[in-house]
């Protein structure tokens, strides 16, 4: 059995989708299995969450493997924390957690920072392991409204790593049946940087209208996010994430989801083709 924590995210979806696919026994942590069976249909369900620690040692009652993508919050390393001893103490024999880009105890932002803290306590925690680093996800730009023709961002002109957080379910799903990238820490990038305004060529293109970018001022970026009705602390966090990406040490390449998964990165135009419908 594979616990897999995070299972209605956008990764975590496509990873119980291709783990089903592969006819592994999967179960979900969730706190709403009616929900959660909608969005990626029947499996094995636990009621609970990564926030809800005294639920996890339940859920991993059984389970071979884990597979841990916890939520973008303040006290997510003390979940993580937790949810690693739980498994360590539960038998679990591996573990793959999902970090991100950029991790790194000098970070040059906080969730970076408190990603390689978890991390360390992954690699000290017995139980055979794989650490994916993810670069921003394709799915991201779901969030953007496109239908004025404008993807507004605060990423300045840098390139920057993106991948499909399809090819980041199939690097995690080799990871957690075969071994794949055990004991390391795999940076995971589509197959090219890219700047704002490539974003949005590749856009135009594969959606067949013009859509140009716009480099909006980090002041206004939070300004919009605070009247989306994001807290402080989340819109803080993201603008640290686009400066990270503005600063151009995100312009990274690499075979991550090749060496793991077997299969060449899904490249941006092919992502919005297959989404058309969603970016419209």
């Amino acid at each position: 059995m594979i616990l897999v924590a995070g299972a209605t995210g956008t990764i975590g979806r496509e990873l119980v989708l291709e783990l089903k696919s592969r006819r592994a026994p999967v179960r979900a942590l969730t706190r709403d299995p009616e929900r959660a069976r909608l969005r990626i249909g029947p499996v094995d369900f636990a009621v609970g969450s990564v926030a809800r620690p005294e639920t996890v040692a339940r859920a991993l009652e059984g389970a071979r493997a884990a597979f841990l993508l916890s939520p973008d919050d303040p006290d997510a390393l003390s979940w993580e924390t937790a949810f690693v001893r739980a498994a360590r103490a539960a038998g679990v024999e591996r573990l793959v957690l999902v970090s991100e880009l950029g991790a790194a105890l000098d970070a040059p932002f906080a969730a970076g920072r408190r990603r390689a803290e978890a991390e360390e306590e992954l690699a000290r925690s017995g139980p055979k392991f794989a650490i994916l680093r993810p670069a921003l996800l394709y799915q991201n730009l779901f969030a953007a409204s496109l239908t004025g023709g404008t993807l507004a961002a605060p990423l300045g002109t840098a390139r920057f790593a993106l991948v499909d957080a399809r090819d980041v379910a199939a690097a995690a799903a080799a990871a957690l049946l075969d071994g794949a990238g055990e004991g390391a820490a795999t940076v995971l990038t589509g197959p090219a940087a890219l700047s704002g305004a490539e974003i949005a060529a590749v856009l135009s293109e594969a959606l067949g209208r013009r859509i140009s970018y716009r480099d909006l001022p980090p002041e206004l970026a939070r300004r919009a996010l605070l009247e989306a009705g994001l807290p402080a602390w989340r819109a803080d966090a993201l603008l640290e994430r686009a400066a990270f990406l503005r600063s151009g040490r995100a312009d990274l390449g690499g075979d991550g989801v090749r060496a793991l998964s077997g299969r060449e990165p899904i490249p941006l135009a092919r992502f919005a083709r297959d989404y058309a419908a969603r970016l419209a």
